[in-house]
C-alpha cells in the first residue's frame, strides 16, 4: 500500500512538470493557441484528476487508514475545475498569477529533490539548489508584482512556467538515479563490512591458533626442561655416591693392616711353651656304656 502511494505521488508530481512544460511552450511558441481554451483544459484537467483520486481512495484500501486524504482532495480538485470552467474568463485574466502559483510548487519539489540529493552526498545537488532558487525567486517576484524583474523579459510568467516544469522533470530524473546508486553503495558497503568482519574473525582465529601453538610450545619446552633438570640432578647424585663409593674404598686400602691380639690373656708369642705338667684329674676313665677293649687293627 504504501509502495503504491509513494508511485501516485510520483506521477502526480510528474503530471503537474509535463503541464508546466507544456503550458509553457504553447504560450511561447504557439501564440495562436487562446488562454481561456488552455484554461479551460486545465480544468477539465483537475476533474479528471478528482474523479481518478477518489477512485484511487476506495480501490487501494485508502478508507482503511486514518492518514489518507485521497478523497478529499479528488472533490476538492472536482470543485476547483468547476469553478474554473465557470469562470474560465476570470481564470485567463489571471492566468499570470495562477503560472506563478504552479512554478512556486515546482521549485518547492525540486528543493526537495535538492535536499535528497546533497544527503545522498553528490555534487550534482549544486545544479539542483540553482534551478530551485531560479524557480523560487522568479515565481515570488511573478506572485508579488515586481515589474522591476518580470519586466525584464517578455513573456517572463511564461518562461518561468517552461523552467520550472523542465527544472522539476531534471530534478525527479537525477533524484531516482542518484537513489540508485546510493542504494549500489549501501549494498556494496554492507558486503565490503561483512567481507571485512569475516577476514577479522579469520585473522582472530588464527591468532587465537598461534596463541595455542606458542603456549603448547611453551609447554613443552617446560616440560622438557623439567625432565632434564630431573635427570641432571639422579645423574649429579649417582654421581656423588660413586664418588663416595670410591673414596671409602680408596681410604680403607691405604689404612695398614697390625697383628691380631691373642685371645689368651698373657700370652706372648716369644714365651717358649712349655708342656704341661701331669695332672691326675685330667686322666680319662672309661665311662659305663663304652667299650675299652679297643685295640688298633682289630
Amino acid at each position: 500500500m504504501k509502495t503504491s502511494t509513494s508511485k501516485s505521488n510520483v506521477i502526480t508530481q510528474i503530471l503537474f512538470a509535463a503541464v508546466a512544460v507544456a503550458l509553457g511552450y504553447l504560450l511561447l511558441f504557439k501564440k495562436t493557441v487562446m488562454i481561456t481554451t488552455i484554461c479551460q483544459i486545465l480544468c477539465g484537467g483537475l476533474i479528471v484528476v478528482g474523479v481518478v483520486s477518489i477512485v484511487s481512495f476506495f480501490v487501494s484500501g485508502d478508507y482503511k487508514r486514518i492518514d489518507r486524504y485521497g478523497f478529499a482532495l479528488g472533490t476538492l480538485l472536482i470543485l476547483l475545475g468547476a469553478i474554473g470552467l465557470v469562470r474560465s474568463a476570470d481564470v485567463a485574466s489571471h492566468f499570470e498569477l495562477y503560472a506563478g502559483l504552479l512554478s512556486l510548487i515546482l521549485g518547492i519539489l525540486t528543493l526537495q529533490g535538492t535536499v535528497q540529493i546533497k544527503v545522498l552526498d553528490y555534487a550534482i545537488w549544486i545544479l539542483n539548489l540553482l534551478l530551485s532558487l531560479i524557480c523560487l525567486i522568479g515565481a515570488f517576484c511573478v506572485l508579488s508584482e515586481i515589474t522591476a524583474v518580470t519586466g525584464l523579459v517578455d513573456g517572463f510568467p511564461n518562461w518561468l512556467l517552461l523552467i520550472a516544469g523542465v527544472s522539476c522533470l531534471f530534478s525527479l530524473l537525477t533524484t531516482w538515479i542518484c537513489i540508485l546508486l546510493a542504494g549500489r553503495r549501501e549494498k556494496k558497503a554492507v558486503k565490503e563490512a561483512e567481507t571485512r568482519r569475516e577476514e577479522e574473525a579469520r585473522r582472530a582465529e588464527e591468532e587465537r591458533k598461534a596463541e595455542e601453538a606458542r603456549r603448547e610450545e611453551e609447554a613443552r619446552k617446560a616440560e622438557e626442561a623439567r625432565r632434564a633438570e630431573e635427570a641432571r640432578k639422579e645423574a649429579a647424585a649417582q654421581s656423588a655416591s660413586a664418588s663416595a663409593y670410591s673414596s671409602y674404598h680408596t681410604a680403607a686400602d691405604a689404612q695398614p693392616s697390625e697383628p691380631a691380639e691373642s685371645h689368651h690373656a698373657g700370652f706372648d708369642p716369644g714365651q717358649e711353651v712349655q708342656p704341661a705338667a701331669d695332672d691326675p684329674k685330667l686322666e680319662f676313665e672309661p665311662s659305663e656304656g663304652h667299650h675299652t677293649d679297643f685295640t688298633p687293627g682289630a
